[in-house]
């Protein structure tokens, strides 16, 4: 691996570095307090800069950064390699550009961590050329110490870093690690993604753009957006005279009731400010203000005393007026003090990671940078993930377009750009220095995708791997080969899944003369690597398959893509959730049946089980049939079996009730459902749904409304989801229809019989028991959930239609209404929904409503009638306010008592 390339600082205070570094001691630049360089001896001195490594033998490096980087150069090379306990000497020149006064800092890199020696070039004559005499002493002594004493110093050193405990300037580290066994995923100061010329032009439009201007950096999770905002700030540093910038993560401050005072507190802190007296009186004043203004916000004054007292509403609201009009006063004087102080013309507010926060406080924050920052001395640049931005502002303001919102509060929209093929490559490249791993960079090349965090992800779990390989492997054995397994694994889970049935698969997708199109795009980039030498493919991949389901998962293990969130939930979280609910809706398995099913074209139908179900599905699959046969049910127990399959993707069971369709944005309803069903944050659902994480496996289409319900049969037939949906259309274009006919009636009678026989009841006291009667699993399941029934059975045989007709009437009427009224408007409702040839009706159907009207029935009482009778095993409540009869012949029984 280069030197260098990964390797990011991690805060680290000081006091927890030094106890750190007793692990795995990290290289230092010998001089604790800055390197001063006089203008005027630029270009013709030269400072030597000493490090010392007090750990084993290591490589470094030195970087130049900040407005001096072109000032200054390193003479004699960047690099060196330190044996352990030794030291090596770098010599700062002044570089062949036009020179010039500045500050900045070297950074010394290193596989064990990172150390920085600031560096300024002064007007003023140096110390050293004050005083000639003193180079002679100070390299006497250097020479003396290089060579006597580095450890020892060392030693000093550590115990000086202890004793000043938190007054020590906290210094940044990288992770330890042994050289080219992993990257880091921090973000980086260096570009390596070809992206210097767009760091160069935002930094010029933050220097230079007329304020009040916001700057919106938008791009997906892993994608750069923090690393491009550090390499712009660093752009900026090269001019601190003029242009003040600090750094706020808002998740951090999340919890606090206005997000204007953390902001200010990060600004008062990166400027230095935070020791004045005055700025820290301003700042209480206006920590009471906001105080007082969220207090007098949160009152609520009623009417009547609006009526009683004009004269105090008047006056409270003249109040927030005056308040707020001062606090913006406050605010001006302090920004203004903060640049003064400084000397400096514009403050730059780099704002990271806001689509980590709630919803609520993403759009606090937008507002309190309309309202209380919107100043001619301030810029503010933002580094967020649209998707979860967007969901925030439609969440709060749900008819309102959130483009026009937007643009209100960014004035300056930038989508972060696209990875090309050869800056791909190129990443690749510097990544896969590792020898041991250089060989799978065609692999890599054919199936990564193109994100760098997740490509960084990959080739660490790579490495790994590798080394567990050689190991515990026996044989031969190829680095190309386990990241085609791993690519498969994380990139196409059912073909993983395939090959974990047919260890052989790999070898024979490789001696076809083409890849079949129904594997997809990953597999065909896979297989056609492998097909350019089919002779290194393995006959049986099973070594390799132990080697990668042992392996840590190299996507990302959380929802959003962030570890450090606490709002989200794990994918085998997720799975866990969806069983649970399935296990609320449906029961387990046990008790239940296996349905009666036909495929198109197919014929006579057949009992089918789940796995034979999931195994003969395409992508999307459509449950059709009619009401109670069990579309439902089977549709939930699919969801379960999809659940307990541990692949890239997890199955979500949702009601098409349940999603807020509006203009066709289903990926929105779909977010909003996730979030209401099982809890996940808006940032998690977003993240699941923009990489396509989802199984998506939905309820009742026909309760979407006929034009929203031909609007997403078309965004259905064209999306990346896998889809499972039931309904009673009989197709759906780009869906696989399966016909679901019930349960086989033998089976359930057998079932019926036995609980009978549990109760002592002869099976022959029940008339009419038809296979029609018997073949419906939402009849059997009200039959076998609450036996009960059998109790109230007369002693000599009844036909079960109608017996079991009037006994759901009667429970209906004891939940205290109207005996007749009941029985007149269920047969009222049964006969209309005949006469309409409309299985399900809603409470809320005028038709239906002014139907039990006809019947007396009271307009108060048709939604306790309609639950009343779905308790009492005679309507099935389908959705919110929907239901149909149990069994067509019951309601065929009421129709005709009508």
């Amino acid at each position: 691996m280069s030197l260098g390339a990964g390797l990011v600082p991690a805060a680290i205070p000081a006091q927890a570095r030094s106890s750190h570094a007793g692990a795995a001691a990290a290289p230092e630049f010998r001089d604790e307090d800055q390197l001063s360089i006089a203008l005027e001896r630029l270009r013709t001195g030269a400072w030597p800069v000493v490090v010392v490594n007090p750990g084993p033998a290591i490589d470094v490096e030195v970087q130049v950064a900040g407005p001096i980087a072109d000032a200054i150069a390193l003479k004699g090379g960047s690099r060196a390699h330190i044996p352990a306990g030794g030291s090596a000497t770098f010599t700062v020149v002044g570089s062949n550009s036009r020179p010039h006064a500045g500050s900045g800092q070297l950074v010394l890199v290193s596989e064990a961590g990172i150390d920085r020696l600031r560096v300024a070039v002064t007007t003023q004559p140096s110390f050293l050329t004050r005083h000639p005499f003193v180079p002679v002493v100070v390299g006497v002594l250097l020479l003396v110490s290089i060579v006597a004493a580095p450890l020892s110093w060392w030693r000093r050193r550590r115990g000086r870093s202890r004793e000043m405990g938190e007054a020590t300037a906290p210094r940044t580290r990288a992770p330890a690690g042994p050289q080219g066994f992993t990257h880091s995923d921090e973000p980086v100061y260096v570009d390596e993604l070809n992206r210097a010329a767009y760091v160069r032009q935002l930094a010029a439009l933050a220097r230079e753009a007329t304020p009040p201007m916001v700057i919106g950096v938008f791009g997906e999770w892993g994608t750069g957006k923090t690393s491009m905002l550090m390499q712009v700030r660093e752009q900026l540093a090269r001019d601190p005279d003029k242009y003040a910038h600090v750094w706020f993560d808002p998740w951090r401050h999340q919890h606090e009731d206005n997000p204007v005072l953390p902001l200010l507190h990060a600004i008062v802190d990166g400027l230095g400010l935070q020791g004045r007296e005055n700025v820290r009186r301003t700042l209480r004043t206006i920590s009471d203000m906001l105080g007082s203004l969220v207090l007098s916000t949160t009152l609520r004054i009623s009417l009547p005393d609006v009526r009683k007292s004009i004269e105090d509403y008047d006056a409270e609201h003249f109040r927030i007026r005056s308040e707020r009009t001062r606090l913006d006063e406050y605010l001006r004087v302090l920004i203004e003090t903060a640049l003064a102080v400084r000397g400096q013309e514009r403050l730059i507010v780099f704002v990271d990671d806001l689509d980590r926060c709630e919803a609520d406080r993403i759009t606090g924050l937008l507002e309190s940078l309309k309202l209380h920052f919107n100043r001619d001395n301030c810029v503010f640049v933002l580094g967020v993930a649209k998707g979860p931005l967007i969901a925030a502002v439609r969440e709060k303001y749900k008819e309102d377009p959130v483009g026009d919102y937007l643009d209100k509060i960014i004035q300056f929209p930038f989508e972060m750009p696209r990875m090309s093929e050869e800056d791909f490559a190129s990443y690749l490249e510097r990544l896969l220095a590792d020898k041991d791993i250089e060989a799978a960079g065609g692999m890599l090349k054919c199936a990564l995708p193109r994100n760098p965090r997740t490509i960084k992800r990959f080739i660490n779990v790579l490495i790994l791997q590798d080394r567990v390989a050689k190991e515990t492997a026996h044989g031969l054995y190829d680095v190309s080969i386990l990241a085609a397994v791993l690519l498969l694994r994380d990139r196409a889970p059912e073909t993983y899944a395939q090959l974990m049935k047919e260890p052989s698969l790999l070898r024979r997708l490789a001696e076809m003369p083409e890849t079949p199109a129904d594997y997809g795009e990953t597999v065909a980039g896979i297989v056609d690597e492998l097909r350019r030498d089919p002779r290194r493919v393995p006959r049986d991949a099973e070594v390799y398959i132990d080697l990668v389901r042992k392996s840590p998962q190299s996507s990302d293990p959380w929802l959003s893509g962030q570890e450090e969130s606490s709002h989200e939930i794990p994918l085998d979280g997720l799975a866990g959730l969806v069983h649970e609910r399935v296990d609320r809706e449906v029961g387990d398995d046990g008790p239940l049946m296996d349905p009666v099913v036909r495929f198109s074209g197919e014929d006579p139908p057949r009992v089918r089980g789940l796995d034979d179900i999931l195994g003969l599905r395409t992508g999307k699959l459509l449950l059709t049939g009619g009401p109670g046969t069990g579309k439902s049910v089977l549709a939930a127990r699919l969801a379960r079996r999809l659940s307990e399959r541990r692949g890239g993707h997890v199955p979500v069971f949702l009601p098409f009730a349940g999603l807020e369709v509006e203009q066709s944005a289903y990926e929105r309803a779909l977010m909003h459902a996730l979030v209401a069903e099982y809890g996940l944050s808006l940032a998690g659902a977003n993240a699941m749904l923009v990489r396509r994480r989802l199984i998506l496996v939905l309820d009742g289409l026909e309760t979407l409304a006929r034009d929203a319900r031909e609007e997403f049969l078309g965004w259905a037939e064209h999306t990346e989801f896998d889809v499972i949906m039931t309904g009673r259309t009989p197709s759906a274009p780009g869906f696989e229809a399966l016909e679901v006919l019930g349960v086989v009636a033998s089976e359930a009678r057998r079932r019926l019989e036995t609980l009978l026989a549990a109760r002592k009841v002869e099976p022959d006291r029940l008339l009419g028991l038809t296979s029609e009667l018997l073949g419906s699993p939402a009849l059997l399941a009200v039959l076998t959930g609450a036996p009960e029934w059998i109790d109230d059975l007369p002693p000599e045989p009844v036909s079960f239609v109608p017996w079991y007709a009037e006994r759901a009437l009667a429970a209906t009427a004891a939940a205290g209404l109207d005996a007749g009224e009941v029985t007149d408007g269920l047969c009222a409702i049964a006969a209309e929904t005949i006469r309409r040839r409309q299985d399900t009706f809603r409470g809320d159907d005028p038709d239906i409503r002014t139907t039990l009207r006809q019947a007396r029935v009271r307009a108060k009482d048709v939604s306790p009638l309609l639950t009343a009778a779905a308790r009492a095993g005679l309507l099935r409540q389908c959705e919110p306010r929907a239901y149909h009869f149990l069994h067509p012949l019951l309601r065929r029984h009421l129709a005709e008592r009508h």
